[in-house]
């Protein structure tokens, strides 16, 4: 069990914000599948992940579906091939998606899958053990499983959940034919693996931080499955995870697999093969298929840990094994920095090794460590670097984390989701050392150059303050397949932005709308998601002007609504008309105000954000606003000057008036004489007496 807390249909009516229990109110998915949540079928169950009878409206009964739980992300993407395998070992897929969940009160999404399954495979009462014999386990297990692992190899699908515990008969009677395996999607990668199942380096990692698995991986899990359904005794009943990793790296996974128990016949071969630490070294499934047909082939000599001359004292422990170590210093980074400071650690590595990698390795971890100083976080900084300096293959352990980078995303949702502290996650993008654990780590399973791009691009986002940046982006970047995050869609299983517009609908058609729709967690996913949508708003966004955040919004959604032809969202329309009053405002002639809100109303009722959004930002309206305003502008400015000039003549009561009379009279008593002059010169010209 883990050590940490694992298409879309049309929603019932029903309220998401309201929590339910004990319903009997069937799912509906896609509107074919009916799923009982007052039926569960335990022994289907995936860890957390519980399973439930379902039944086809057009096909009928013998379904069952898996509700997977929000905080532990589906393997989406690998869903999407497993429905393409037609095996007769592996449950057929039905189908996947998004229902309304009663008893959450909330969405979910879920696996159907046809029920063959069976019953689980028994084991010895009180142990990890089966007593099988060798054809019994060669007919019935490995047979099946190695045609079903050639199809995960032709589609480059990894399971990562093969063990007995999740091993089924196919016979409700327990007439055991062959063995079909459970469920691998509803869960991230290994989740639900216990360390014994898992490569030593492998098991090292929290059940979320597992990341990405090989081919290699389910090989070896076939192995140790054989093992156990073949054993008498379990050699590990009673350890612990650090006890197991332990006992398998000091003797091999073979020899701390089988324990007492004594294989004969080619069987050994298999299993010797199988059961190589070194994934470079374990047996291929050409290998297997090899063996299969006869062929005998020679297992590879499992390289054995180097072991120290002499032991290191740390804390009370000692240690002869570079990767024990390493396992412990997060245990005691006092204890870590004392021995360092006296050049211990150092002596040890020279001395009792002769290792001169892992010696210069040690040194520029100390260097990397240093870089930021020796306060704060330093002790932390210095575990994580000289635990990858001493174990290559280790996961990066940094405060409490016990992960792979390729997992950092997965890990970084669930934390958020369980509102856990995300300090230490921030704290490794924005720094280096994770792209340093990625220089040193040999780890086969992680893509150094595509994970080392996106890690670079998140410690760029983390320096970004507006929206569609920050930790929030680095999120959905390193997690693609999470859904948003987001506080206001918490009850729903938002993967799209489709999805992301007919939740908020649903919000709204509920009377539950909130101030303004995209925040930082819907803003990044959007952004990652589909840039095209949002890219060019984020300024408007994060700004502190109302009207602008109010339209940027609406101008989103309705992006999306006409790309994705979604039709007629009139509770979403009516609720952006209700947000408007502040772009209203914004219009400076009353008249076309009016009018802006006249037809903003007949597009909101036909619930069409499109031409909503394209009124408002309409070039043409928008100018003959500004117009309108620039000239009644200039009229005020030429009355305020007149008023000015007055009101600056008044300020002398008791000459108001006579400079203007005198320079009036003086106007009039010229015009005067002017007449009279020229009617004198015309008389004068044309010969008339004056008198």
């Amino acid at each position: 069990m883990p050590e940490e807390a694992v298409t879309k249909s049309e929603p019932k009516k029903a309220d998401p914000g309201k929590k339910t229990g004990g319903s009997t109110e069937a799912a509906v998915l896609k509107g074919d599948i009916e799923i009982y949540p007052h039926k569960p079928i335990e022994k289907y169950s995936v860890g957390e992940v519980r399973a439930y009878q379902a039944s086809s409206m057009k096909e009928g009964g013998g379904l069952f579906a898996l509700v997977c739980e929000p905080h532990l992300v589906p393997r989406v993407k690998a869903a999407e091939v497993y429905q393409g395998f037609i095996n007769p070992s592996l449950p057929g897929l039905v189908n996947r998606g998004i229902v309304f969940w009663p008893p959450a009160g909330a969405q979910r999404y879920v696996l159907v899958y046809r029920d063959v399954l069976g019953n689980p495979l028994k084991p010895i009462e009180g142990k990890e053990a089966f007593g099988w014999k060798e054809d019994t386990v060669l007919e019935v297990m490995v047979k099946p499983l190695v045609n079903a692992l050639q199809d995960f190899r032709d589609k480059d699908f990894v399971h990562g959940s093969i063990r007995p515990s999740n091993m089924f008969d196919g016979s409700a009677s327990g007439n055991l034919q062959k063995v079909f395996l459970g469920d691998c999607l509803a869960v991230p990668c290994s989740y639900t693996q216990s360390a014994l199942y898992e490569p030593p380096k492998r098991a090292m990692t929290s059940p979320i931080g597992r990341g990405k698995a090989l081919l290699a991986d389910d090989m070896y899990a076939l192995g140790v499955s054989i093992a156990v359904l073949m054993r008498h005794n379990d050699p590990m009943q009673g350890m612990d995870r650090k006890q197991i990793i332990r006992q398998k790296m000091e003797l091999g996974s073979y020899a701390a697999v089988t324990g007492k128990d004594r294989f004969r016949g080619s069987i050994l071969e298999l299993l010797r093969g199988l059961l190589i630490d070194d994934p470079s070294q374990r047996w291929t499934l050409d290998e297997v298929l090899l063996w299969l047909d006869g062929n005998r082939l020679s297992p590879k000599q499992a390289t054995k840990l180097k072991k120290a001359h002499r032991p290191l004292m740390f804390g009370q422990n000692k240690y002869s094994y570079m990767p024990f170590l390493a396992m412990d210093l997060p245990d005691n980074p006092s204890e870590l920095l004392h021995i360092i400071e006296t050049q211990e650690l150092e002596q040890w590595i020279v001395r009792a090794f002769e290792d001169d990698e892992a010696e210069m390795r040690l040194v520029e971890a100390l260097k990397e460590a240093a870089q930021g100083g020796k306060g704060g976080s330093y002790p932390e900084r210095v575990v994580t670097t000289v635990s990858g300096a001493l174990d290559v293959m280790a996961p990066l352990r940094y405060k409490g984390l016990r992960l792979t980078a390729d997992a950092f995303g997965n890990a970084m949702a669930r934390a958020m989701m369980m509102k856990e502290d995300i300090k230490p996650y921030v704290e490794l993008l924005s720094g280096t050392l994770i792209l340093n654990w990625m220089t040193v780590s040999e780890n086969p399973s992680v893509d150094k150059g595509a994970l080392g791009t996106k890690m670079d691009s998140c410690r760029h986002y983390l320096r970004q303050s507006k929206y569609g940046y920050g930790i929030e982006r680095c999120l959905y970047v390193l997690a693609p397949e999470v859904h948003c995050l987001s506080d206001k869609l918490q009850d729903y299983q938002v993967r799209t932005p489709e999805d992301m517009i007919r939740a908020f609908e649903d919000i709204c058609a509920k009377g539950r709308a909130p101030a303004l729709f995209v925040d930082r967690h819907s803003a990044a996913f959007l952004s990652v998601k589909d840039s095209r949508s949002i890219d060019s708003f984020l300024f408007d966004l994060s700004g502190s002007e109302e009207h602008k955040r109010v339209l940027a919004n609406l101008k989103i959604f309705g992006i999306i609504q006409n790309r994705e032809k979604l039709g007629p969202l009139p509770a979403l329309s009516e609720t952006f008309f209700n947000m408007l009053s502040c772009v209203f405002e914004r219009f400076h002639d009353q008249t076309i105000r009016e009018n802006m809100k006249k037809e903003i109303r007949k597009f909101s009722q036909a619930g069409d954000l499109v031409k909503m959004a394209a009124l408002l930002d309409n070039p043409d309206v928008v100018n003959r606003d500004m117009g309108a305003f620039k000239d009644a502008m200039i009229e005020y400015r030429q009355l305020t000057k007149e008023a000015e000039e007055l009101e600056a003549k008044l300020v002398n009561p008791e000459t108001f008036g006579r400079t203007t009379g005198r320079a009036i009279g003086s106007v009039v008593s010229s015009i005067v004489a002017g007449v009279i002059i020229l009617i004198l010169a015309f008389m004068f010209i044309s010969g008339q007496a004056l008198f």
